[in-house]
């Protein structure tokens, strides 16, 4: 597995002189995702369409968008309908299932390995890269972590942030006590993309996994059945709710109904927006490490990212000067481009000249988030193609049990006997 580490992010590089766009051919470029139908992020994505536009005329860049939990399903129809967008906005764990489709490019054909690297740290370009083949170009990276609201803890009397599970548990009951309507840890319930996230990252905390990088199912074992009984005992204890999905999370953080939850570096800009008080609001939103089982285990934490993805409209590569091959260049290695959308949103950039740039180095926020995450590992699905199939059995069982559907114990035989079959393809 790789792994995140502050060097990659951090390491300073010489900024690469970005060739000046060619003029470009008239041509729509059509752009599948789902940032631009967030509030924190559309005008920073209509910004980098509108400016590429500006720089390249006679082309035009239209957005096609849906919901993060609807892209794969909505790409996969259109798909089938033969309605290919040229550019895809995909999820860093979706990648491995995705990658097989006929219709994605291996950037590696479309400019040349030597030159992505030239743009992009090697370290960094793995997390598109499947199987050998560039599948897609890193565009903002990061981590899944925990963050915590200053303002909720210390009205609730918690005086540091907890740094082991039995402080954070103890420290969601006085908010809970504090606030007997406050949801103290917004954990994902529901969505099996959002309950498997922070589910994995529970398990690593307990020390279990569901899967080895061997395929083999590895769920069925006592530290998973803690893991999973913890979860559940949050519910119980009215700790966590049912029906919540990262959306849910971000505005009972904003409205101070949450002391705690995890998400990607994008916690602040959501913090800003939902409160209503923009960058006045930075001071409650602090990222922090995952608490952890007893004092001295490293803290866990996942890798995190959106890869951008170059389409095919037929069997012909994309050639390195189309319109849109250029506006998947414009999106990840413009250092303007990447360090806007950091500043507005703040997801970390990924090229060699933004990640030199003064105005990431210098924000506390970039700073601490990257001390924290000191053990970010990929999510143990992202390694296999049919990551969705894994994904919704992990889900739907961890739901069950929390739903009380299932006792824990069931639900993680079940988790192990579903898993099976599906690990047995990747052997």
């Amino acid at each position: 597995m790789t792994r995140i580490t502050r060097r990659t992010f951090l390491a300073a590089a010489p900024a690469l002189a970005l060739a000046r766009p060619a003029r470009a051919q008239a041509a729509r470029i059509e752009f599948l995702g789902w940032s631009n139908e967030e509030a924190p992020s559309k005008p920073s994505i209509e910004h980098m369409m509108r400016s590429f536009e500006q720089a390249n005329p006679g082309a035009s860049v239209s957005w096609v968008g849906f919901q993060w939990a609807d892209v794969q399903r909505n790409l996969l129809l259109r798909l089938r309908a033969n309605q290919v967008p040229d550019i895809v906005q995909i999820q860093d764990r979706w990648l491995p299932s995705l990658a097989r489709l006929p219709q994605m490019a291996d950037l590696n054909d479309v400019f040349g390995k030597a030159e992505l690297e030239k743009f992009i740290d090697p370290g960094l370009l793995a997390m598109g890269r499947i199987r050998g083949k560039q599948m897609g170009m890193p565009w903002c990276t990061g981590t899944v972590g925990m963050v915590a609201n200053k303002k909720v803890l210390d009205e609730a009397g918690v005086g540091e942030i907890p740094a082991t599970v039995d402080a954070f548990v103890a420290a969601l009951r006085k908010v809970k006590q504090k606030n007997a309507n406050a949801v103290p840890y917004p954990m994902s319930t529901k969505n099996n993309g959002s309950i498997y996230l922070d589910a994995q990252i529970w398990m690593w905390t307990f020390g279990a996994t569901y899967l080895d990088d061997n395929a083999a199912v590895k769920v069925n074992s006592p530290q998973a059945l803690q893991a999973l009984e913890f979860l559940v005992s949050l519910v119980k204890d009215g700790l966590a709710v049912v029906d919540i999905d990262r959306p849910d999370a971000r505005r009972l953080f904003a409205q101070e109904q949450s002391a705690m939850y995890f998400d990607a570096p994008v916690a602040r800009s959501f913090a800003r927006q939902m409160s209503g008080k923009g960058e006045a609001y930075d001071v409650n939103v602090i990222p922090t490490s995952t608490p952890v089982l007893k004092a001295g285990d490293s803290p866990r934490a996942a890798q995190w990212g959106h890869v951008v993805s170059l389409m095919k409209k037929g069997d012909a590569v994309p050639k390195a000067d189309s319109a849109a091959a250029k506006f998947l260049l414009h999106l990840t290695t413009n250092p303007d481009i990447q360090v806007l959308y950091y500043k507005n949103v703040g997801l970390f950039p990924t090229a060699r000249a933004s990640l030199g740039r003064q105005e990431i180095a210098s924000d506390p926020y970039a700073s601490r988030w990257l001390r924290e995450a000191t053990r970010a590992d990929r999510a143990e699905v992202a390694n296999w193609d049919n990551a969705v199939d894994l994904t919704n059995v992990i889900g739907e069982e961890t739901q069950a049990a929390m739903l009380g559907q299932k006792t824990p114990a069931a639900a993680v035989a079940a988790m192990a006997q579903r898993l099976e079959p599906l690990m047995a393809k990747n052997r």
